[in-house]
């Protein structure tokens, strides 16, 4: 086990920073945190109109028409507003001005999501245009980053008010960014949105498998095993895991059974309690005889309710921690196993509502599924499991603390 922690140490962790420190990777970063609060507001407005309990549902039927629009100009328009967070973020990291950062990001989208009557798609503003928006619009202001570098502007005299001396010197670089999206679009009457995403789909449908949720639930532990939070390297698969809840939202309304097993949904079940689903040791160190355990657990409970672990994962700790590496990994494994298995015999719902990643336990099963109590009762379950799982692990920890501890008394009593 120490040699594969060092070999995590010397092979995995140079690749994540670097990967991690890529110029789009970080714009991305930026950028999927401004959309976050319309993704929690369309999935108030989506589950409020897909109530499956009929009684509710008929009681909240004249509210329908505003949750309707709440989805609407919420998680129906992601793709558009990550477009503009995309040009902002982007050009903040090119040191350009974030205006024309957003004007370049914005027209290219468009452009690139040009209907088969070249007019402004507004299907493309929601979930099935966010991979675009992220392309097509980090390739726009990095054309205008480009012809800053080598001087391709249009420089205007001495005397000129600085806007619009500021406005003349992006024509150049915008207008090159377009005349290149519109060749593909119109010259070559190529849907770039259809063909990005068909470009991402093999990723989508692998981790939409089981196979693939394992490998990327192992990926994302053995990450924050080394110290880097898998947001930072996996934060790519947030368009897949709308894009997927809105497929799944879809069938539902048009009552068909949700396909789609990659979702916000099934990463929480993967991750109660945070990254490892460390929900049962932090509640297993609340009992802990060992006071550094005690201590961690009574701070750690309120934010691994919600989903929040760097307490235990720094505190405890976890990383680099041969012992709890183990359960840090399959813990998860487990959970998405048992998951995908009552989920395809239809014993407990499917995910279809995209929910805050901090909704706590219990709640988030019956959230996400659009109401369904077996799926909040599995919720309830698979704490039980993080508790077992991580029993024998914790209390060899736990052993191995006292004895520190009772080492530390003693030579406290010699220093009297």
């Amino acid at each position: 086990m120490k040699k594969f922690t060092q070999f995590l140490q010397d092979k995995l962790i140079p690749i994540a920073n670097k990967f991690a420190k890529l110029s789009f990777m970080i714009v991305l970063r930026n950028s999927i945190m401004i959309i976050v609060p319309l993704m929690i507001l369309g999935a108030v407005g989506t589950f409020m109109t897909n109530i499956p309990f009929e009684s509710l549902a008929k009681m909240v039927a004249p509210t329908a028409p505003f949750f309707g629009a709440l989805a609407t100009v919420t998680s129906n328009v992601a793709g558009l507003v990550l477009a503009i967070s995309i040009g902002y973020f982007t050009a903040q990291h090119y040191k350009l001005d974030p205006v024309y950062g957003i004007v370049a990001s914005m027209s290219s989208f468009f452009a690139a999501t040009l209907t088969p009557e070249w007019t402004i798609n507004i299907e493309t503003f929601g979930a099935s245009g966010m991979f675009t928006a992220i392309m097509v619009g980090y390739l726009g202001v990095y054309t205008l980053h480009l012809c800053k570098k080598y001087h391709i502007e249009i420089k205007m005299p001495k005397g000129v008010p600085p806007m619009v001396a500021s406005s003349f010197s992006v024509i150049l670089s915008i207008g090159i960014a377009l005349a290149i999206i519109l060749v593909i679009r119109i010259g070559l009457n190529f849907d770039i949105n259809v063909g990005i995403i068909n470009l991402v789909s093999p990723i989508a449908k692998g981790l939409n498998t089981l196979p693939g949720l394992l490998l990327y639930s192992a990926l994302a532990s053995l990450l924050f095993v080394c110290g880097v939070n898998p947001a930072i390297i996996l934060g790519f698969l947030v368009p897949v895991y709308s894009l997927n809840s809105e497929i799944n939202a879809a069938a539902v309304a048009a009552g068909q059974l949700p396909n789609q097993f990659l979702t916000w949904g099934m990463h929480i079940f993967m991750c109660l309690g945070g990254t490892g689903a460390t929900i049962g040791l932090t509640i297993l160190s609340i009992f802990s005889k060992a006071k550094v355990h005690k201590t961690l657990g009574k701070i750690s409970i309120l934010p691994g309710a919600f989903n929040i672990n760097e307490p235990m994962i720094y505190g405890f700790p976890i990383i680099f921690n041969p012992l709890m590496i183990i359960p840090f990994v399959f813990v998860p494994m487990i959970n998405i196993i048992s998951t995908w298995l009552l989920m395809n015999a239809n014993i407990i719902g499917r995910a279809y509502v995209d929910i805050p990643w901090t909704t706590p336990p219990i709640f988030n099963g019956f959230l996400m599924t659009g109401g369904d109590i077996r799926a909040a009762l599995w919720s309830g379950v698979l704490v039980l499991i993080s508790i077992v799982c991580y029993y024998p692990f914790f209390k060899i920890a736990e052993k191995e603390e006292l004895q520190k501890e009772k080492l530390e008394l003693a030579n406290q009593g010699e220093d009297l």
